[in-house]
């Protein structure tokens, strides 16, 4: 297993290079941090633009997800000398808001380094973690899945994302993948235009049916499309979510945004494609909703309660806080 990436920047075609190895490496190391790849790729733009040449080296320190990228700075001609001038620490801002740490550092003989970390389950400066646990599988005469479930923190925010394409097995996975495509390069955080911008996405296809949601530390908003459940649950309640009817890639209309105030710092959020039969219900006293890990329930959930003849998918969120709080 690779234990350092390194990956030398000096064309453009070096972008599409440091993406692969990098996906590669977070598979590797086992880290599901998605917005690892928007934020390196983020900081070799910037070299090119303004730096030159330079370099992006991603490794793991004390538990967190290292991206360090250092630039020569470009040549500037002034009065009648030469100069080293720019670098890669101009225009930073959406690095800045999706980083844990963020460290920048002017060389005295020009460029710029620039250290960033990123934490496991999108801990934030705050101290707001969100904890997604995530599960699916496909039916069972097929090796592909139509279902995709997704997450990532984009500033202090959380975006969640579970659909269920119409139908199932390849040509329901080939449209879960122009999905699964689209959300992992935006950096869009309101839900109401993600919406939009699948149902032009999709509107070629068979559609699905889909969960968005934006989750920050006392508020969730969200729209939910088609035959999604979901629960919130804690100690004394579970509340099953509000939806509404239709197909997104085949709606008219601005979409129905919901808004829940309850903490997922005191409650569970379940996600489930319709794949997960209706006789799961969850409630107060199945304890094993707050005490497994967020993943174990998920897994426990789709072992159980699927249904064999549809794909099915479950996410669950919980929140807590860092250490560092």
């Amino acid at each position: 297993m690779t234990e350092k990436l390194r990956v030398d920047i000096a064309v453009e075609a070096d972008l599409y290079i440091l993406e692969h190895r990098l996906k590669k490496f977070l598979r590797e190391v086992n880290l599901d941090i998605p917005i690892a790849i928007l934020v390196a790729k983020e900081l070799a733009t910037n070299i090119l633009k303004y730096g030159d040449k330079g370099c992006i080296e991603v490794g793991l320190k004390n538990g967190s997800l290292r991206i360090f990228a250092e630039d020569k700075g470009k040549v500037a001609v002034i009065g009648n000398g030469e100069k080293l001038a720019g670098g890669l620490g101009i225009g930073l801002e959406v690095v800045k808001k999706s980083s844990n740490d963020f460290k920048i550092e002017q060389k005295p003989g020009g460029g710029t380094k620039v250290e960033v970390y990123l934490n496991p389950f999108g801990e934030n400066k705050k101290g707001f973690v969100l904890q997604v646990g995530t599960a699916s599988k496909p039916h069972y005469l097929e090796d592909e899945c139509g279902d995709v479930c997704l997450w990532k923190r984009v500033g202090d925010k959380y975006i969640l994302l579970v659909a269920d394409v119409l139908g199932h097995g390849k040509r329901a996975h080939e449209v879960a993948k122009v999905i699964e495509s689209y959300f992992k390069d935006t950096l869009e955080e309101k839900i109401e235009r993600i919406y939009e911008d699948l149902q032009r996405y999709l509107f070629s296809t068979r559609g699905c049916a889909a969960f968005i949601a934006r989750v920050s530390e006392n508020v969730m908003e969200y729209i939910n499309v088609g035959n999604i459940k979901a629960w919130l649950v804690d100690k004394r309640f579970s509340k099953r979510i509000m939806g509404t009817g239709g197909v997104i890639g085949k709606m008219h209309g601005s979409p129905k945004v919901f808004k829940e105030s309850s903490s997922l710092l005191c409650s569970t959020l379940i996600v489930c494609t319709d794949g997960i039969k209706n006789q799961f219900i969850p409630t107060p006293d199945m304890v094993w909703l707050r005490t497994l890990d967020v993943r174990d329930v998920a897994l426990k959930i789709v072992n159980e309660y699927s249904i064999k003849e549809d794909d099915a998918t479950v996410l669950i969120a919980r929140g807590g806080y860092s250490e560092k709080y």
